[in-house]
């Protein structure tokens, strides 16, 4: 939420606040380890309250609240870390009480990686947090449960658990570290029949897919806003001729109804140097049918119009006014022609 540079003025913020209170403060404590806003501290119980409260004088935003170990033992993330009777630690993994070890399920439509990436997290912690036998057989056995609760067979979760074991191990046996994978990332939804095959496309290219779900529960039921008319959005929108099959297609950032005003303003008076569709009813002697007058496509990021719009004239199968071509070329727009040639919204009359 808010700024992206808030994490980083936070990040700064709390850097200063504990070098500057290190320097003047003889209780500041001799262990602390600080992830983002959870700080693992170590201090005498003795000194806990007075510690507190000169961490909590420091400054008005900032208050700190305790959680003391129990029975030895203190959760920090997802770490569940023991005091063992010579005085070392060791480590375990912390879930909470109410955790469910819900993730996505077999049957979701989701992208295989997607539905892997949870399996991938807890391996990969699985084999990297110092843990003993006991404790490492324990969650191994809980990773292989969540798989079973969410519908995948036991080779599924054992094939991503032994991925991560001989990653483990040639890491261990070289000092060589693996290149930074420096690929260009575009996000796609998932969509079978369309995104597979933009996906081998844009590989040659050397970019990469990353997907998102296109049909969630969320998209489907919940409405957060008022609906607002299509006369009232920016977006993309289709004007046809009374005479002749060709449309003309544009953009708008403004209301859609605005624009379309426009445009009928400058066929009215004759002014075909500002438009288009004017232009075309001025040289054919041609009549413009406002009745069928269609809203194409609701685009509310001005950087995604001329995409949109190159995605429209590029599939129309009909000839078209406009005097310009489409803003962005691309062979890739083919692709889309068979999503693209489906029958059109209603038509909306915004001029009345």
């Amino acid at each position: 939420m808010g700024s992206k540079l808030s994490p980083l003025l936070a990040e700064l913020f709390m850097s200063d606040f504990e070098t500057d209170l290190e320097k003047r403060e003889k209780l500041f404590p001799r262990v602390w380890w600080r992830y983002v806003d959870d700080i693992f501290a170590t201090v005498k119980e003795r000194y806990l309250p007075q510690t507190l409260e000169v961490l909590n004088n420091q400054h008005s935003s900032i208050k700190f609240t305790v959680e003391k170990e129990v029975d030895g033992k203190l959760p920090f993330l997802d770490l569940l870390i023991s005091r063992k009777e010579d005085n070392t630690v060791k480590f375990g993994i912390y879930r909470k009480p109410t955790s469910t070890d819900r993730y996505i399920t077999v049957d979701s439509n989701h992208f295989g990686a997607q539905k892997q990436a949870a399996f991938h997290s807890m391996a990969h912690r699985l084999y990297n947090i110092p843990m003993e036998s006991h404790e490492f057989e324990l969650e191994k056995q809980k990773i292989l449960q969540a798989g079973e609760l969410n519908g995948y067979d036991q080779e599924f979760v054992s094939k991503i658990l032994r991925k991560h074991e001989r990653k483990k191990l040639r890491s261990n046996a070289t000092t060589f570290k693996p290149e930074r994978d420096e690929s260009q990332r575009v996000s796609l939804p998932y969509h079978p029949p369309l995104t597979n095959s933009i996906c081998k496309i844009l590989s040659k290219h050397g970019l990469k897919v990353a997907y998102k779900s296109s049909n969630t529960l969320k998209d489907r039921l919940v409405s957060l806003k008022d609906k607002v008319l299509p006369e009232e959005r920016s977006g993309i929108y289709e004007i046809p001729c009374q005479n002749c099959p060709a449309v003309y297609i544009g953009q708008t950032r403004r209301k859609f109804r605005t624009r379309i005003k426009e445009h009928k303003n400058a066929v009215d008076n004759n002014r075909s140097n500002e438009s288009s569709v004017a232009a075309h009813a001025s040289e054919l002697n041609h009549h413009i049918d406002w009745g069928k007058v269609k809203f194409k496509k609701c685009v509310r990021k001005a950087s995604h119009l001329n995409a949109w719009e190159s995605m429209y004239i590029t599939t129309s199968e009909r000839p078209l006014m406009n005097e310009d071509e489409a803003p962005i070329i691309s062979p890739l727009f083919n692709l889309l022609k068979p999503s693209f040639q489906q029958p059109d919204h209603p038509s909306t009359n915004t001029i009345g």
